[in-house]
């Protein structure tokens, strides 16, 4: 199921829900045009009813009734042996203040002669990702996050990266923390076509307006890959979709990564850890 929102109220502030659909099929035969909108995803296999009481934000806040909070509910309670949910749906600025734009990540396994060989240091990626703005002028698009693609014109290659900012979780487990995680993401793909006005040769009389078309994609494309790290990054864990992921101890915080180093780029439409 996917929540069809209206950009412009977004953007006022009251953002309202217009459509609820079906999710497409993959790949371009489930294009759909989104101008002028976006969606919420809701968890496959967790649909709810919405009526015109439920709205996505309140006063520009997420408040746990909001449908991007009752769908991650949803995960939660499909995976009972976890107790707490972190999501962001990256739809407002506050949603973009809680990704560290200035972190780096470290890369331990790059081969030679460009990566290290131990007791040699680790490379450190710098963050290459697009996302809106943090404070005013309002700058932050739903749907508009994204891993850029890896630039493989500099030795050693840079990938795309995008890493969230140490998320406290002292309060959800009284200050004991977790031991075990679990990720969750929603990618999309887009496609845009031109925006055509001919008054002659062969196109005469055409007038088509670009389109955004919005695509359902493999959430675990080659080249895609996330972590999450226990310990503000000095090491990172793989993570795959909706796969536990086990530590030693227990942390208190915690932060995710995502890395891109394939020749797409790859759009985040939100993200989750339960523990």
């Amino acid at each position: 199921m996917r929540i069809l929102v209206d950009l412009r109220t977004h953007l006022d502030g009251d953002p309202q829900i217009t459509q609820v659909e079906k999710v497409p099929v993959l790949g371009s035969d489930g294009a759909r045009a989104v101008n002028g909108k976006y969606i919420i995803p809701t968890i496959p296999g967790a649909d709810f009813r919405i009526d015109s009481t439920d709205y996505v934000l309140n006063t520009g806040a997420i408040d746990g009734g909001d449908v991007s909070s009752i769908a991650h509910a949803h995960l939660l309670a499909m995976y009972p042996m976890f107790g707490h949910i972190y999501f962001n749906p990256l739809l407002t600025d506050d949603h973009v203040g809680e990704l560290d734009l200035t972190a780096t990540f470290k890369e331990v396994n790059l081969a030679p002669p460009y990566g290290p060989s131990p007791p040699e240091e680790p490379v450190y990626f710098p963050t290459r990702a697009q996302t809106g703005r943090t404070a005013a002028p309002a700058g932050q698009m739903p749907m508009a996050t994204a891993v850029m693609a890896q630039n493989d014109t500099m030795a050693p290659e840079r990938p795309g990266i995008l890493i969230s900012d140490a998320i406290d979780i002292s309060s959800y487990t009284g200050g004991v923390g977790a031991d075990q995680f679990m990720l969750y993401w929603k990618l999309y793909g887009f496609t845009v076509t031109d925006d055509v006005v001919a008054e002659y040769g062969a196109l005469a009389g055409t007038n088509t307006p670009a389109l955004r078309q919005v695509l359902e994609v493999d959430q675990e494309p080659s080249g895609f890959l996330a972590y999450i790290s226990t310990d503000d990054g000095v090491n990172w864990s793989e993570a795959g979709l909706l796969e536990p992921v086990t530590f030693v101890s227990p942390s208190t915080e915690f932060r995710v990564a995502f890395k891109n180093t394939s020749s797409d780029k790859v759009y985040l439409c939100t993200f989750a850890v339960l523990f």
